[in-house]
């Protein structure tokens, strides 16, 4: 990733927050005849004695769990709130339009989960993280159909080994021009309420 000093987002509680929010990634890694191939899946992270993980799951279908297991490396993209800024904010006309946006590339080693009891446990804390209240309905699914879905998927989970994140929310300008891409994004709604929280979070 091009990730000038200024943009780096190196907290990694909050680097932990952007894949909260927005936990859809795209893992990446190459296919059986060494071409990128990409698999879009919702990603939660999680800590032990070793260090700190994401986990997920895949149609059992799709090849690339398979080719995954033979990298060394694999690569999850998560993707975070982005915009458009027009020049017009800036104090000079000597500028150009930009894209603020924040990122992060999570590196790791991955592991299968292919044993029933373990993809269970692991659907369960999915649940847990976005739909609590769906847990007692996946409990009470009869064990017939909870082993045909199980059976489908494949779990993994990925032992990070490096992370670098971005956060391009115009640190490289001035306050007052900063204010006025922060009002900005304040007068977009939802979508540009995000790019202000990420702004006060970093304090900008």
């Amino acid at each position: 990733m091009y990730n000038p000093t200024h943009f780096q987002l190196n907290d990694l509680a909050l680097v932990r927050q952007l894949i909260e929010e927005r936990p859809l990634a795209a893992l990446i890694g190459p296919d059986a005849d060494g071409r990128p191939f990409v698999s879009h899946l919702p990603l939660s992270w999680g800590e032990d004695e070793g260090g700190w993980w994401l986990e997920g799951h895949m149609a059992r279908a799709n090849p690339h769990w398979g080719w995954l297991e033979q990298q060394g490396e694999v690569l999850a993209v998560f993707g975070g709130p982005d915009g458009y800024v027009s020049p017009s904010h800036y104090a000079t006309h000597l500028a150009v339009p930009t894209w603020n946006y924040l990122a992060a590339h999570v590196y790791g080693r991955i592991e299968l989960v292919d044993q029933p009891l373990a993809k269970d446990h692991l659907l369960k804390r999915l649940i847990a993280r976005h739909e609590p209240g769906y847990a007692a309905k996946w409990i009470a699914l009869p064990e017939d159909f909870k082993e045909k879905l199980l059976g489908a998927i494949v779990g993994f989970r990925i032992r990070v080994t490096r992370c670098e994140a971005k956060a391009k929310l115009s640190q490289n300008r001035a306050a007052a021009e900063r204010e006025r891409v922060r009002a900005h994004f304040a007068g977009q709604g939802a979508r540009g309420q995000e790019m202000v929280d990420w702004m006060e979070r970093l304090g900008l």
